[in-house]
């Protein structure tokens, strides 16, 4: 009896084995046939548009009941000449092969084996040649830019001058021919380190063109775009502009638009509250001012106006100066500002030296003193009241030069004497072209005039008599 449930036993499990593995091998069809969906039937009537739609579960369109990838989602990608259909994260691709009247008929152009390397890959059209950029796979995150093949229908890797790496950060420009990422996220579960988990995040923006195949630097995200960031997340599955993509924070949407390294703000709840309820993008697309979102539902489309003057400019732009190119000017900053101390500290050096000298020769011709007695009188008089911002009266300087009693043209000639003497030895000892003394007519009577020590050479005379 035992050995008898034994073998029932054994006979039930064969039997659940092969109905699972039978289940686990059903293959994806080659081509299949949709009919009467109005989701494309709107797509395919707009001619000359293109666009990327991630699809609902009840707006999937490949059949994949009982197939491994049942659980995967599935992108539209739609171009002027071409529709495509993807199954996400596998490099598999349909593409419309026929369509009469409401029936559309796909046809399977891949030969793809390998998957789930690229889960959440950013996939696009491009030149009539198909992308995959970066994605998630085997514990990693990788940058890495893929094209398939149209001859062997499969997948060839496009070697680039660099691996920049993105947790979905990132916008196509199909104008361009660029893959915009605005900062680096780095996940690799293969190295012991907590960040390599939950990713390291390198802050430097960056833009891969598709002809060159060169990453290009843009500079260091901006501080402010950092905080906006870090506060919530978005993958590339939000619908995209023109010119960038919509960005969702809390209850705000943002528009990044990496053309113009800008970002702008919505001014209006309800159009907030619009997109955040949509936030997964699912069956929703941008024509030109309108936004179409289905309802699998009702089977039926809800259109909402949306421009570009319903979002504020923000005062901060996505990236900077980059920070590597920040310090290099401020060490060339430095450099110059130590250049010109040296410059100027020997140069006054030099001048201290030079002055010296000269003032060595005056006092050998002139027994031992440059400025002699009503020289440095007169220059004490003037220097007293210069550093007070005074000017010296003519009746003054009579008095220091002992002519106070004289007539009026021996005192102009006395004092005109003097203060050109002074000027020029003045200019000997500094071997300059400068006027120690100058004059000004007074302003309560312009028939006279005043003097004072130049105020750029106050110093100099006071070291000069200093050591005078």
């Amino acid at each position: 009896m035992n050995y008898a449930k034994s073998i029932i036993f054994t006979i039930f499990l064969s039997l659940a084995f092969l109905i699972r593995a039978n289940a686990a091998i059903i293959q994806l069809p080659e081509q299949f046939t949709v009919t009467n969906n109005p989701f494309l039937v709107k797509l395919t009537s707009l001619q000359e548009f293109e666009c990327k739609v991630f699809l609902s579960k009840q707006n999937e369109m490949i059949p994949v009941e009982g197939t491994i990838f049942k659980m995967n989602g599935q992108e539209l990608i739609k171009t002027k000449e071409k529709l495509y259909l993807f199954i996400s994260q596998t490099g598999v691709i349909y593409q419309l092969e026929d369509k009469v009247d409401s029936s559309y008929t796909f046809r399977r152009i891949d030969n793809t084996i390998n998957i789930n390397y690229n889960i959440a890959s950013n996939n696009f059209v491009w030149d009539k040649r198909i992308y995959s950029y970066g994605g998630y796979g085997f514990w990693k995150l990788n940058g890495h830019l893929r094209a398939f093949n149209f001859l062997d229908k499969e997948w060839d890797i496009v070697p680039a001058n660099n691996e920049i790496i993105s947790n979905g950060h990132n916008w196509f420009s199909k104008n361009e021919g660029r893959i915009y990422v605005p900062f680096q996220a780095i996940v690799n579960a293969g190295i012991a380190s907590p960040e390599s988990i939950t990713g390291k995040k390198i802050y430097d923006s960056y833009y891969l063109d598709l002809v060159t195949k060169k990453w290009v630097k843009l500079g260091s995200m901006h501080t402010n775009t950092k905080k906006l960031l870090e506060e919530t997340n978005i993958t590339n599955s939000f619908f995209a502009l023109d010119s960038g993509y919509i960005y969702l924070n809390q209850d705000q949407a943002y528009y990044f638009n990496f053309i113009a390294n800008r970002i702008y703000k919505s001014k209006y709840s309800e159009l907030n509250q619009f997109l955040i309820r949509r936030a997964q993008s699912q069956d929703i697309f941008l024509y030109k001012d309108s936004i179409f979102s289905f309802s699998p539902e009702n089977q039926s489309f809800f259109t909402k106006k949306f421009s570009s003057d319903s979002f504020e400019l923000v005062n901060f732009p996505i990236w900077g100066l980059d920070n590597n190119y920040f310090y290099a000017i401020v060490f060339i900053v430095l450099i110059f500002i130590l250049l010109g101390f040296s410059i100027w500290f020997f140069n006054r050096s030099v001048n201290k030296k030079l002055e010296q000298s000269q003032l060595k020769i005056l006092k050998s011709k002139s027994v031992n003193q440059a400025f002699v007695g009503t020289e440095v009188a007169l220059l004490s008089l003037l220097l007293k009241n210069s550093k007070q911002s005074l000017n010296v009266e003519i009746n003054d300087i009579n008095h220091v030069l002992g002519i106070k009693d004289k007539n009026v043209g021996l005192q102009k000639k006395v004092r005109s004497d003097m203060i050109n003497a002074i000027n020029e030895k003045y200019q000997f000892i500094t071997q300059s072209e400068l006027q120690l003394i100058s004059s000004v007519r007074k302003e309560d009577d312009k028939r006279f005039y005043e003097y004072f020590i130049t105020a750029t050479e106050i110093k100099s005379i006071e070291r000069i008599l200093e050591q005078n």
